[in-house]
């Protein structure tokens, strides 16, 4: 979303949620502040979030790959696959 002159990407984790502000240059997200909600979750749902906020601390590349979005860095890789319509509506 774009907020206050700011692209930000909005990120659900297990445990928080995130906002990373970043700027795209040439399939690349730049990451600027990350702010998160603070619920101090403890077991694999806090380790989610601890590696989810360490993949948008460095710039991430990002590509569409036929019906997917990978994003990837030095970090690690998420790969997002359309689901199609929303049926729900």
């Amino acid at each position: 979303m774009f907020v206050n002159g700011t692209w930000t990407i909005g990120v659900k984790t297990p445990c928080n949620h995130l906002g990373v502000e970043v700027d795209v240059r040439a399939g690349q997200l730049i990451p600027g502040r990350i702010i998160s909600t603070a619920m101090a979750c403890l077991g694999p749902e806090g380790g989610y979030e601890a590696w989810t906020t360490q993949l948008f601390g460095l710039p991430v590349a990002w590509e569409v790959d036929g019906r997917s979005l990978v994003l990837h860095n030095s970090h690690g890789t998420v790969e997002f696959e359309d689901a199609g319509p929303n049926t729900q509506l």
